[in-house]
């Protein structure tokens, strides 16, 4: 059914109200379809999906919190000579201008 179908049927009490509509494709308006997931793999059927009870903000802090005890535990046992997880070379360098050293202190 076209607009101009639609619309010759209404009551009006002014017919010049609609002598300017004209029926143009380009006025068109677009109908976007809304976005729809699709999945990449197969999941079981049994699967239950669960909410986590905790505040975002709290889970994040404290996943910081561990990440940061973690390594500082790491460092500790760097410095009392225990042996690392995963061995990684330090990134400081030992200084090669040692005359420049030298003429700075008193």
């Amino acid at each position: 059914m076209s607009a101009a179908e639609f619309l010759k049927g209404l009551p009006s009490y002014n017919e010049n109200n609609f002598t300017r509509f004209q029926a143009d494709s380009s006025c068109r308006t677009t109908v976007r379809r809304p976005s729809v997931y699709l999945p990449t793999r197969d999941h079981p059927s049994d699967q239950v999906i669960t909410t986590e009870k905790t505040n975002i903000l709290l889970r994040y802090l404290h996943q910081q919190w561990d990440k940061k005890q973690s390594s500082s535990k790491k460092r500790d046992a760097g410095r009392s000579g225990l042996p690392l997880d995963d061995e990684t070379p330090s990134r400081k360098r030992a200084r090669t201008d040692t005359s420049n050293t030298d003429a700075d202190s008193p």
